[in-house]
C-alpha cells in the first residue's frame, strides 16, 4: 500500500517505517502485532532497507534493529530501544 506517507527507495522500504508503525502502538507490543501492522502496511513480500544499502525480511530487520539498540526484544514483546533512529528520508 503506498498512500504518499511512506518512504520507499529502489531497494525498499526504509526499516525506520517500521519503528513509525511500533511508536503507533506505544512504543511496546508483541512480534506478531507488529508484523501484523506491518504486512497491512507494506504488503506480505515487502523488503525493508537501512540507510546503507542492506535489505531485510521483516524478521531480518527486526534483528538488525535488535542488535543497533533501536528495539528490545523479550520473548514475545518488542518495544523501542534507547539508540536513536535515523534521521529519516
Amino acid at each position: 500500500m503506498d498512500d504518499g506517507t511512506q518512504n520507499v527507495s529502489e531497494q525498499g522500504i526504509y526499516g525506520h517505517e517500521v519503528l513509525n508503525l511500533l511508536v503507533g502502538f506505544g512504543g511496546t507490543t508483541t512480534v506478531e502485532a507488529l508484523r501484523h501492522a506491518s504486512t497491512d502496511a507494506f504488503g506480505t513480500d515487502a523488503v525493508f532497507c537501512n540507510c546503507h544499502g542492506g535489505r531485510f525480511d521483516f524478521d531480518q530487520l527486526m534483528e538488525f534493529f535488535s542488535t543497533r539498540g533501536k528495539v528490545e526484544i523479550e520473548g514475545q514483546i518488542v518495544r523501542l530501544g534507547g539508540a536513536q533512529p535515523c534521521s529519516g528520508h
